[in-house]
């Protein structure tokens, strides 16, 4: 394993090799420190289903709500009236629907997102552990340019 590291003193990017026995020991203690941090793949929670459950059961709740209410209205006022109430129903239901979907295609979105740059991490990451030395000084000089100019 190589390590690139920037000396404050002399504010210089240093490149150094390690003997190969310590790269060694360094990847076997890395693989022991991740799969001991990775958890194991875990049943929804007790507090998932109820968080679910529970937001099915509120929309379902309002959705019933909206329904009594218009069907109330529509037998208790005139008939030049009853668009409003069918108008007014008809917009709950569809803010309803329209936000859940809304909130279903972002978290998919996020989701997609996330997987993109955890892959282009890796390609990143693997890409920097063969470049030589001074290339990885220069591309980091120049990385730390483009971000400071923002």
């Amino acid at each position: 394993m190589n390590r690139l590291f920037l000396d404050t003193e002399r504010r210089e990017w240093l490149f150094e090799r390690l003997p190969v026995e310590r790269r060694l020991a360094e990847r076997a203690a890395a693989k022991r420190v991740s799969s001991e941090r990775e958890p194991s793949p875990e049943r929804p929670g007790f507090v998932d289903v109820i968080g679910a459950t529970g937001a099915i059961l509120i929309v379902g709740l309002g959705l019933a709500f909206v329904f009594v209410i218009a069907l109330v209205s529509l037998g208790t006022l005139p008939d030049e009236q009853k668009a409003a109430v069918v108008t007014a129903a008809f917009t709950v239901l569809g803010t309803i629907v329209g936000a859940y979907f809304g909130v279903k295609v972002g978290s998919a979105g996020r989701e997609r997102a996330e997987s993109a740059r955890d892959a282009e991490a890796v390609k990143v990451q693997e890409l920097a552990a063969r470049v030589d030395p001074g290339t990885a000084v220069d591309a980091l000089d120049s990385a730390h340019r483009r971000l400071e100019r923002g």
